[in-house]
């Protein structure tokens, strides 16, 4: 498909599309994002989980989700259209795009 044909409406499907996979990679699609996760923390603690083990790897999880959306802006892929962060000043583009955020993305700071 010729990205110039994209519409607005269907770049925004494609762009949540692909960061819905990013989630899916951490788990099963299933539509109970929320209520399966509590589920399974409930489990967790009740088997003797301690709160901090969590937290710490639901920090992991979550830069591994930050890296993968971050990488994604910057290449969604063949055929699929793109997008851009660009910076602003005084709610104004610049004109400058702001690229490779995955690149200096750290697991610790």
């Amino acid at each position: 498909m010729d990205p110039r044909d994209t519409t607005p409406a269907l770049a925004r499907q494609r762009f949540l599309r692909g960061m819905w996979e990013i989630v899916d990679q951490h788990g099963p699609p299933n539509g109970q994002t929320h209520q399966v996760g509590e589920a399974a923390k409930e489990r967790l603690l009740s088997q003797g989980a301690v709160p901090e083990d969590l937290r710490a790897f639901g920090r992991v999880v979550a830069f591994e989700s930050l890296f993968a959306a971050l990488h994604l802006l910057d290449d969604p892929g063949p055929g699929e259209p793109g997008w851009a962060l660009v910076e602003t000043s005084g709610g104004e583009p610049t004109g400058r795009r702001v690229q490779g955020l995955y690149e200096d993305l750290g697991p610790d700071r």
